[in-house]
């Protein structure tokens, strides 16, 4: 990573943090209204039953989301420990450079500073393959951005089973389909924030 794409780097972190946060707290209320379904539907006789395996799926996706974002919220600690690295390595060759550079300007004797020159080679070496981990890093990223996405196919079939079996349910039904228009409202936010980082990434 050169050094003028930190910035950028740092950047994406942090609004990549931002977005996971905001599901996190999404989810977590999602669940609860899914939960709290369940216990409805059992608490609402046979005609209510099928409404339980639909809250079961809701719940069921909320963790497949959970799952994706803690893999990218571990993705994002290795990266930034990997950048942090990098950074190390580069204020180190800035000097090393100086230091040979200023060894030559002033004439000094090419066996006074050998070691210098094969310290900054092998720093060199480490940077680049540092930086050969990091966009691998970043590849993996994007792939689990990726499949993210298409898991809210995945979410928008629970939505319409949400949808169908709320309107077959006469008892309690406002509080039945109110739990699929959040489900389908916080659908969106979790497409949205998706589609978001699969741009930033």
């Amino acid at each position: 990573m050169a050094d003028e794409d930190t910035k950028e780097f740092f950047q994406k972190i942090i609004f990549t943090n931002e977005e996971i946060l905001k599901l996190r707290i999404l989810l977590y209320s999602l669940k609860i209204r899914a939960l709290n379904a369940q216990i409805l539907s059992a608490n609402s006789g046979a005609f209510a039953a099928s409404y339980g395996v639909v809250a079961a799926e809701i719940i069921h996706f909320n963790n497949k989301i959970q799952d994706v974002n803690e893999k990218l919220t571990k993705a994002i600690t290795v990266v930034i420990r990997m950048a942090s690295e990098m950074q190390k390595i580069s204020k180190v060759n800035r000097l090393l450079h100086v230091s040979v550079e200023t060894c030559r300007s002033r004439g000094v004797n090419l066996d006074h500073y050998k070691n210098i020159e094969y310290s900054l080679n092998n720093r060199n070496g480490e940077k680049e393959m540092l930086d050969l981990q990091l966009r691998k890093e970043f590849d993996d990223i994007r792939h689990i951005v990726r499949s993210s996405t298409k898991l809210c196919l995945e979410g928008r079939t629970v939505s319409l089973q949400t949808r169908i079996e709320s309107a077959t349910i006469v008892e309690n039904q406002k509080l039945f389909l109110a739990v699929a228009e959040s489900f389908d409202g916080a659908l969106n936010i979790i497409e949205t924030s998706y589609r978001y980082l699969s741009k930033l990434w």
